[in-house]
C-alpha cells in the first residue's frame, strides 16, 4: 500500500482541527499527519503541538492561504500519496481506500464521497463536475440523497479540495497549487492540470468524509471576489486559444447580467460588487495568465478535445436561472437544482 501523508491547514480553527485530528487517530492514523499553522493566534499550534505528538506541526510566518500553505506542507511530506485535508473535514473508517487507488498508475487524484455536516446524510460532492464555458465547478450530488449515480466510483473533472488526495510526484511535477489563487479553486485547476498531464481525478464512494464547509468565510462578499477571480483566471490559463471567445464571450453577458441585477435585489447588492471586484482582479492578473498559458501549453500531454469532453456543457441562459434563483431563494441555490453524472468505471 502506498504511504500516505496527510496535510491540514490550520487558520485560527482550533474549534475544528481537534475534532478533525481526534477523527484520524480513531480512524486509524496514516504514515504522518502534518498540521500547516497559517500563523494562528488561536492557541490551536501550541495545543496541537501539546496534545497531539504524533502531528507534525509547521509553523507559517504569515497566513500564506491554502495553496501556500499547503505546498508549504507537501514540500516536507514524505508520503507517496499527499491527502489535503481541510481543518473542519472529519474521516470515516475505510477512508484509506483512496490510497488503494493509487496502485494504478493513471490516477493523479482521489476524493472520497463527502456529506455536508458532521451527521447529516445530504451529499456536498461525489467529485465534481467543471462546466464549459465559464468554468463553474459544482460538486456531484450536491445537496441530493447518496443513491444512483454516485453509488460507483468514476472517472470526474475535479474532486474537492476539503479531502484531496494527490499523487506526489504529479502534484511536485505539475507544481503544486497555484499560489495566486490564495484561496478557492485551487483544487479544481489542479485536476484540470492533471488531466491535461494525462493522469485520471477518480471519485472513491467508499471513502466517506464529513464536511461542515465554508467555516472560514462562510458565505461572504469576500468568497464570492475570490471564486469570481480564480474561476476566470483558471479558464483563461487553461482553456485552449479557439475556446477562449466563447468563454470571454459569456463571462461577459452573465457577469453583466449579476452585477447590474443584483443593484434590484438589497439583500445580494454587496455580492455584486464583489463579483465586480473578482472581475478587476482577473483583469489585473492577465500579464501573469499569459505567461501561465505558455507554461501550462508546454504540461499538456492530452489533446484539449478530450480534457474538454469530461467537462458538462451549460449555457448562458443556464447560468442565468441559477442566479435569479439565487436572487429569490438565498443560501444553497446556486447549485441545488439538477443532477449530474461521470463516466464510470468499469
Amino acid at each position: 500500500m502506498k504511504r500516505c501523508s496527510i496535510v491540514i491547514v490550520n487558520t485560527n480553527e482550533g474549534v475544528v482541527l481537534f475534532d478533525c485530528l481526534e477523527r484520524i487517530r480513531r480512524a486509524g492514523s496514516p504514515f504522518e499527519t502534518i498540521v500547516v499553522d497559517n500563523a494562528s493566534t488561536d492557541g490551536s499550534r501550541e495545543r496541537t503541538q501539546r496534545d497531539h505528538s504524533w502531528v507534525r506541526v509547521i509553523a507559517a510566518a504569515s497566513n500564506l492561504g491554502y495553496a501556500g500553505a499547503n505546498n508549504l506542507g507537501a514540500r516536507s511530506a514524505t508520503g507517496d500519496v499527499l491527502l489535503f485535508l481541510n481543518p473542519d473535514a472529519f474521516v470515516e473508517p475505510g477512508w484509506e481506500r483512496l490510497i488503494d487507488r493509487f496502485e494504478d498508475e493513471t490516477v493523479g487524484a482521489t476524493g472520497p464521497r463527502i456529506y455536508r455536516g458532521r451527521d447529516g446524510e445530504t451529499l456536498d460532492s461525489a467529485g465534481g463536475d467543471i462546466e464549459y464555458p465559464l468554468g463553474d465547478a459544482p460538486g456531484r450530488g450536491y445537496l441530493q440523497r447518496f443513491g444512483p449515480p454516485y453509488e460507483g466510483a468514476a472517472d470526474v473533472a475535479y474532486l474537492s479540495g476539503a479531502a484531496l488526495a494527490v499523487r506526489a510526484d504529479d502534484f511536485r511535477a505539475l507544481g503544486g497549487f497555484d499560489e495566486d489563487f490564495f484561496c478557492y479553486y485551487e483544487e479544481t485547476d489542479l485536476c484540470w492540470r492533471l488531466r491535461m498531464a494525462g493522469k485520471r481525478c477518480v471519485y472513491e464512494p467508499g471513502a466517506v468524509v464529513r464536511h461542515l464547509g465554508s467555516f472560514t468565510f462562510g458565505s461572504s462578499p469576500r468568497k464570492v471576489r475570490y471564486q469570481t477571480r480564480n474561476r476566470i483566471v483558471s479558464s483563461l490559463q487553461n482553456l485552449p486559444g479557439v475556446r477562449l471567445p466563447y468563454f470571454i464571450a459569456a463571462e461577459a453577458i452573465v457577469g453583466a447580467c449579476v452585477i447590474v441585477g443584483s443593484a434590484f435585489f438589497a439583500k445580494y447588492r454587496r455580492f455584486g460588487g464583489a463579483y465586480a471586484l473578482g472581475w478587476g482582479d482577473a483583469l489585473r492578473a492577465l500579464p501573469r495568465i499569459s505567461k501561465m498559458r505558455v507554461l501550462r501549453r508546454g504540461c499538456r500531454v492530452v489533446d484539449d478535445r478530450v480534457v474538454l469532453a469530461a467537462h458538462k456543457r451549460v449555457g448562458v441562459a443556464a447560468v442565468m436561472r441559477r442566479y435569479i434563483r439565487l436572487a429569490r431563494q438565498g443560501g444553497d441555490a446556486l447549485f441545488a437544482e439538477g443532477t449530474t453524472t461521470a463516466a464510470p468505471l468499469e
